[in-house]
C-alpha cells in the first residue's frame, strides 16, 4: 500500500481564510520534496495538530475549547473547515474536518470517487483499515518528541514503531480472534456444566483481569516515573556541581578526599586477597592450633611403623622363613600373613601419611594471618574517617553554596528515595520469583497471570471444552514463537542498516545502537543530544520506512531543529532515499545546509507562509527564490 499526500485545504482556520497547498505538480505528478516555510504566527502548529487528528479520527473527541481555539479572531466566522485529498495506490480520497466554532464539535467527512458523494465518517480502503491507529498515525506525522522518545528508557516507542510498520500488531487480532472463538464455543456448550458454576467463574476471571491490566498501567506509569525521577536527580546534580565549582579550595579537598576513598578501596580489595591467601594455611588460624598440630605429628612419628608398613611388606615377610620376632614360618603362618596383609595400607597411602606427617611436623605458627585481619581493619577504619571527611566536606559545599544549593540537595535526597521505591514496586510487580512470599495476585503480573489461566482450565472443565482450550493455548505458543523469531530478526537487520546510516550521518562522533528493547540503547552511551537524537530517529525511521510494506509519506516539523549543519547536510542526503514523499514544515534558520540542499532537485516545491501588513491574514509566496531571501533575512527569528 502505498500513501500520497496531493493537497491541503484550509478555510477560515484563525489567520487563514482561504489557502490551498498542492503536492503535485502542473503534469498531476506527485512532488516528493516539499518545504512549507511558516513563519511564526501563521498555523505551523496548528497544521501538524490538524493533520493528526483527521489522519487518526480523534478530532471529534476533541473539547470544545480546543475546537474553538482554531476560530479566526478577525473576521467572527462560526465554521471552518480542514481538508486533506491522498491518494492509495490510484484511488483518491478527501478527508474534510468540518469546525462548528459555536457548538464547539468537529466532524469528519469522506470524499471518494467511488461513493461519488460525502460520507460522514472517516473511512479507508480496507486493507488498512485495521491499522491507521493514532499510534500508527504518529509514526508518519512526525515530530521532535517523538524523536525523543526512541531513545527515552521509560518508553516502548522503539517497539511500537516496529510493531505498527512491519504489521506485527496483526499478530494481536489473531490472539483476540483465538480467544473469542473459545468463548463462543464455551458459551455454546455451556449448557452441559452448572450455570451459575461457570457464571462464577468467569466473574472471579474478569476480576484478576482488570487486575492484570491495573497492573501493566501501573507498571508502564512506574517506568514513566522512574525516568522522570532519574532525569531531574541528574539535573539537580549538575546544578549542584556547578554552585559546588563556583568554590574551588572545597572543591579541590574534595577531589583529594574521593582519590583517598579510592586508593583505600584498592588497599582493602589487596588485603582482603592477602587473607584469603594465608587462610589455607590452618596452623595460622592461633598457637593453640599450631600446637595441636605438631602433636599429632609426633605422635605419627613415635609410632616407629616399619619402613614399609605396607602390603608389600607383608608379602615378603610371608615368604621368609622367620618372622621379625624369631618365630618360624610355616605353612600355617604365611597363609595367615597373606591373608591379613589386605587390612594394612598400601605404599601410595603409606606416601600420603608420610608427607602429611611431614606437614604436621614443619607446622609453624607466625603472626602474619593476624597482622593482615588488623590491617584490614586500619584500612576499614581510615575508609569510614574517609567517609566521614567526605561528608563534612558536602556539608560544606551546601552551606557555602546558600539556601539553593541546601534545596538542592534536599530534593536529590528525595528524588533518591522515590526512585528507590518506584524501582522497588516495579520489581514487585515484574517479579517471576515462585518462592517470594510477598507476591500475590493483586501486586504481581506474573501470579495475576497464572490466577487467569487457573480460571480458564476451571471454565474449560465446567464447559467440557478442555480440547478446545488447548488449541487456542497452541495457537498462542505458536503466535507467540512467531512474534519472538520475527522481532529478533527483523531488530537485528535493523540495527545493522540503522548503524550503517548513523556513520554517514554522524561523522563526529561514535554513535552506535547496540540494541532495540522497547526503545533504542545506544552502545557504552547514556544519552545523545538533540541534534544527534534526531538524527538517530530519522536513520531508525528510514530503515524500517525503507523494509515495510507501508509506503507513506513523511510529514516533519523542523526536522533539523538544532542539529548543525554537517547532520543536516546528511540527513538531506539520506531522506530523499528513505522516503516516497517528504512534507517538511521547516523554520527559517533550517534552510541554510538543509533544505537548501534540495535547490538542485527538480522534484522538490518550496512555499513561504507569512503574515499580511495587517497581521490578521497570511500570504503565501511559491518558489525558491522568495524562499531563500526570506531565510536570509530572519534566519535568526526562530532561535
Amino acid at each position: 500500500m502505498k500513501m500520497s499526500i496531493l493537497e491541503i485545504e484550509y478555510r477560515n482556520i484563525r489567520k487563514i481564510t482561504d489557502l490551498k497547498i498542492p503536492f503535485v505538480n502542473e503534469n498531476g505528478e506527485i512532488i516528493k520534496n516539499n518545504f512549507i516555510m511558516m513563519a511564526n504566527g501563521t498555523g505551523k502548529t496548528t497544521t501538524m495538530t490538524l493533520l493528526k487528528g483527521l489522519f487518526d479520527g480523534t478530532a471529534p473527541s476533541w473539547s470544545s475549547e480546543k475546537i474553538k481555539s482554531f476560530a479566526p479572531t478577525m473576521t467572527g466566522a462560526e465554521h471552518g473547515e480542514f481538508a486533506v485529498t491522498v491518494k492509495f495506490d490510484e484511488k483518491r480520497y478527501k478527508y474534510v474536518l468540518f469546525l462548528d466554532y459555536k457548538a464547539g464539535t468537529a466532524e469528519i467527512s469522506t470524499i471518494t470517487s467511488a461513493v461519488g458523494g460525502r460520507e460522514s465518517g472517516r473511512h479507508l480502503p480496507e486493507s488498512i483499515r485495521g491499522i491507521f491507529s493514532p499510534e500508527f498515525v504518529r509514526r508518519f506525522i512526525f515530530d521532535g518528541e517523538q524523536a525523543e522518545k526512541t531513545l527515552d528508557s521509560s518508553s516502548n516507542e522503539a517497539d511500537e514503531t516496529i510493531k505498527y510498520l512491519y504489521r506485527l500488531d496483526e499478530l494481536d487480532e489473531i490472539v483476540a480472534a483465538n480467544q473469542k472463538i473459545l468463548t463462543d464455543i464455551q458459551n455454546t456448550e455451556g449448557n452441559k456444566g452448572s450455570t451459575s458454576s461457570i457464571k462464577n467463574l468467569r466473574t472471579r476471571q474478569s476480576s484478576v483481569n482488570d487486575t492484570i491490566t491495573r497492573l501493566k498501567a501501573r507498571r508502564d506509569r512506574l517506568r514513566v516515573d522512574i525516568k522522570a525521577f532519574e532525569d531531574e536527580k541528574k539535573a539537580k546534580e549538575e546544578q549542584r556541581n556547578n554552585i559546588d565549582k563556583n568554590y574551588e579550595q572545597l572543591n579541590q579537598e574534595k577531589m583529594e578526599i574521593l582519590r583517598d576513598i579510592d586508593q583505600n578501596k584498592g588497599e582493602i580489595n589487596a588485603s582482603i586477597a592477602e587473607i584469603l591467601r594465608l587462610i589455607k594455611s590452618p596452623y595460622l588460624l592461633s598457637l593453640e592450633l599450631c600446637g595441636r598440630m605438631q602433636e599429632l605429628g609426633n605422635s605419627m612419628t613415635k609410632l616407629k611403623l616399619p619402613k614399609s608398613s605396607s602390603k608389600d611388606f607383608f608379602i615378603e615377610l610371608a615368604n621368609a622363613s622367620k618372622c621379625v620376632c624369631d618365630r618360624c614360618i610355616g605353612p600355617t603362618e604365611k597363609d595367615a600373613i597373606l591373608r591379613n596383609a589386605e587390612k594394612y595400607l598400601g605404599s601410595d597411602q603409606q606416601a600420603v601419611l608420610n608427607a602429611i606427617k611431614s606437614s604436621l611436623m614443619s607446622s609453624e605458627f607466625d603472626t602474619r594471618l593476624s597482622d593482615a585481619f588488623a590491617n584490614l581493619a586500619k584500612l576499614r577504619e581510615k575508609g569510614n574517617r574517609l567517609d566521614t571527611l567526605l561528608n563534612i566536606n558536602q556539608e560544606k559545599l551546601i552551606k557555602a553554596g546558600g539556601e539553593e544549593a541546601e534545596l538542592l540537595q534536599a530534593r536529590i535526597k528525595e528524588l533518591i528515595e522515590l526512585i528507590s521505591v518506584s524501582k522497588e514496586q516495579l520489581r514487585t510487580i515484574e517479579s517471576k520469583d515462585d518462592s517470594d512470599e510477598q507476591l500475590t495476585t493483586d501486586n504481581n503480573l506474573h501470579k495475576a497471570e497464572q490466577e487467569y489461566q487457573y480460571y480458564e482450565q476451571q471454565i474449560a472443565k465446567a464447559t467440557r471444552t478442555n480440547a478446545a482450550l488447548r488449541k487456542k493455548i497452541i495457537v498462542e505458543e505458536l503466535v507467540r514463537a512467531i512474534r519472538n523469531r520475527a522481532t529478533s530478526d527483523l531488530k537485528a537487520e535493523i540495527v545493522r542498516k540503522t548503524n550503517e546510516k548513523l556513520k554517514r550521518v554522524i561523522t563526529d562522533d561514535f554513535i552506535e545502537i547496540e540494541s532495540i528493547d522497547r526503545y533504542i540503547k545506544l552502545d557504552k552511551r547514556d544519552g545523545a543530544s538533540e541534534g544527534q537524537t534526531l538524527s538517530i530517529a530519522y536513520c531508525f525511521l528510514g530503515t524500517l520506512f525503507e523494509d515495510s510494506e507501508l509506503e507513506f509519506p513523511f510529514v516533519i516539523d523542523s526536522p533539523t531543529g538544532k542539529m548543525d549543519f554537517a547532520k543536516r547536510q546528511a540527513v538531506a542526503d539520506i531522506i530523499p532515499h528513505v522516503f516516497n514523499q517528504m512534507v517538511a514544515f521547516v523554520q527559517s534558520a533550517e534552510v541554510e545546509r538543509f533544505a537548501d540542499r534540495f535547490y538542485a532537485n527538480k522534484d522538490s516545491q518550496y512555499i513561504t507562509i507569512i503574515a499580511s501588513p495587517t497581521g490578521d491574514s497570511v500570504e503565501v509566496h511559491k518558489g525558491i527564490e522568495f524562499f531563500d531571501s526570506y531565510q536570509r533575512e530572519h534566519k535568526g527569528d526562530e532561535q
